[in-house]
């Protein structure tokens, strides 16, 4: 939940046991109990959601962690190929810009890259074994762009999750917030004569406005 969403929150908090405490007054005005009932629906479901939406914001970070990490072992593998191939390039005319490093590329090309580098490289591995490439360097290539490869999908998944978790915190607030004006104009109805009890509700229905920004004085 972001700042304003967790006021609303808080405020649904304070409604819902505003509505527990003063339960009677309100049993026989049918739209108030359901009011009360839709906070309190409410705030069970932002109280699984809120936790559903850091869930999927720590997998996000996680899985952009282990793609990064993925990343770095797949560039690392194409820079010694790319490397041994300029030296090459004066025994195999061509060969440093078949295997040349792409520049600021993304996961895709880079990925792309390292699939064609291990077709183009496949038939001559003895002339790089000759260079001081070991000899399972196109076996680790492939490893390298399959475990590369495997992270796009927990990635895109978690951010799902966390984008859908999200979406639906801000239909919820929307719902309660509905309910809460509802319930103003019932709640004052009730208690029009007991300020007391007006003075509860109003401090129970506040919603906490932002901090206001410290604006830096014009020199």
């Amino acid at each position: 939940m972001n700042d304003s969403e967790r006021r609303r929150y808080e405020c649904f908090l304070r409604i819902k046991q505003f509505g527990i405490d003063n339960a009677a007054d309100f049993a026989a005005i049918p739209v108030a109990v359901t009011n009360f009932g839709v906070i309190t629906t409410e705030v069970d479901f932002l109280d699984e959601q809120g936790a559903e939406q850091q869930e999927g914001f720590g997998d996000a970070r996680g899985a952009t962690d282990v793609k990064g990490t993925a990343r770095e072992n797949l560039r690392e593998e194409l820079s010694d190929i790319a490397r041994t191939a300029r030296s090459m390039e004066y025994q195999f005319d061509g060969i440093s810009d078949r295997f040349r490093m792409p520049r600021n590329s993304s996961d895709q090309t880079l990925l792309a890259t390292g699939r064609a580098w291990v077709d183009e490289a496949t038939p001559i591995v003895a002339d790089f074994v000759a260079y001081g490439m070991a000899a399972t360097f196109v076996t680790d290539l492939t490893a390298a762009c399959d475990a590369f490869e495997a992270t796009f999908g927990p990635q895109a998944s978690a951010i799902d999750d966390h984008v859908e978790a999200t979406a639906d915190i801000g239909e919820s607030v929307r719902r309660g917030m509905v309910a809460r004006r509802i319930l103003d104009g019932i709640v004052r109805n009730v208690y029009k004569n007991d300020p007391g009890k007006l003075a509860a509700w109003t401090s129970a229905s506040h919603i906490e406005k932002p901090p206001k920004k410290t604006e830096t004085p014009t020199p």
